[in-house]
């Protein structure tokens, strides 16, 4: 669920080669996060929560290249073939370190160099929007046939992990990839406030989601006592719940009711039995990717520059990934996973809620009154 959601249209049927490597690549690098935890803690002899910071590096960093870099460059392939070349250097230097606090930079810049990367992915696909569905499919089946395969590695520790991430990057570095467009202007903002509070909403979910989900090894680890490659099993069901969630989000209008739905599933990760932890992760990663593009629509109808809002959708879903897990490794290491489950499934919760707020008081007034353009009135 938590790979940073410009990944899911990164790559196509058709695309070239090195746009599908580039995807392939970053959501690998996004996806190990969760097996890397245990190994760093038990490596460097840090808390469990404090390892979990190199997830705040890395998407944080995701998220600057990715506000910055489109305002600063015009995207083209020579970019995608450095920012790949980065990747494979980056992660064979996080195999050195003997001190945490050297691999924590090394994962920051690794993070910049997956946004820059994904950047330029998604510069390539708005080029082809009628192709915008099959776009969809390579960053969740690649987290679904992944999970398994990173959590078998992680046995053999980070250093592993890391080789590994090193090595799912070189066919991006190899391969040409054209990439055109051209750099973002200054947009007009409205002066929306439903604007704002999607804007919020988006936020919330990923920063309250994100604190928990960047532990639910540790959830299936202490509470369901699975072994990695069983709970890879449910990172995988987190990801085909996603892939269909994304497939069948145009077919209805209850954006928020989704979100909201997400908060349940996040309450049976950790609360409920054993098999109750795998619906819950299938569930959670429907729900949202069956939230996500609808309130990205709502935003973008709301706004005078849909593309620019857009944007900012974007940005804020990733800087909530990135400063989630600094709540959620902080809860770890001074409470419980339950408690953590509750405050996740609570914020989460009332993110949705915000979502069905701002469209039930859209939709409640007639097509032709003024008041459903909240650039005039500023709702």
């Amino acid at each position: 669920m938590h790979v940073p959601s410009r990944i899911l249209y990164g790559g196509r049927q058709g695309a070239p080669l090195a746009i599908i490597a580039a995807v392939i690549a970053v959501t690998a690098m996004f996806g190990a996060t969760p097996f890397l935890i245990v190994p760093l803690a038990e490596r460097y002899g840090v808390s469990e929560g404090l390892a979990g910071s190199i997830s705040v590096a890395q998407v944080g960093a995701f998220a600057l290249a990715n506000f910055l870099l489109p305002r600063l460059l015009r995207p083209n392939g020579r970019i995608l073939r450095a920012a790949a070349a980065a990747l494979i250097a980056l992660n064979l230097l996080s195999v050195l370190p003997s001190q945490f606090l050297v691999l924590v930079p090394l994962r920051l810049l690794a993070g910049f160099a997956a946004g820059t990367m994904t950047w330029l992915t998604w510069s390539n696909a708005m080029t082809r929007k009628d192709s915008m569905s099959s776009i969809a499919m390579t960053g969740p089946l690649t987290a679904l046939v992944l999970a398994p395969v990173i959590a078998t590695i992680s046995g053999h520790g980070d250093r592993a992990v890391f080789l590994f991430l090193a090595l799912m990057a070189v066919p991006a570095a190899l391969f040409w990839g054209p990439v055109a467009g051209r750099k973002r202007g200054r947009g007009v903002l409205s002066a929306s406030r439903s604007n704002r509070l999607l804007l919020i909403a988006l936020f919330g979910m990923t920063f309250f989601g994100s604190s928990l989900y960047i532990n639910l090894g540790l959830v299936a680890r202490d509470i369901h006592e699975l072994s990695p490659l069983m709970a890879s099993i449910g990172f995988s069901l987190n990801a085909a719940g996603g892939l269909a969630g994304a497939r069948l989000s145009d077919r209805h209008r209850i954006p928020g009711w989704f979100a909201m739905s997400i908060a349940p599933a996040v309450l049976l990760t950790v609360y409920a039995p054993t098999p109750f932890f795998f619906m819950g992760m299938f569930w959670w990663g429907f729900g949202f990717w069956m939230a996500i593009p609808g309130i990205l629509q709502m935003l973008a109808d709301r706004s005078l520059e849909p593309a620019e809002r857009a944007g900012d959708g974007q940005g804020v879903l990733a800087l909530g990934r990135s400063v989630g897990p600094a709540l959620g490794g902080f809860l770890v290491d001074n409470g419980t996973l339950q408690g953590l489950a509750a405050t996740a499934a609570i914020g989460v919760a009332i993110s949705g809620l915000g979502v069905v707020g701002v469209k039930e008081g859209r939709d409640r007034l007639p097509p032709t009154d003024p008041r459903t353009i909240d650039q005039v009135d500023g709702i």
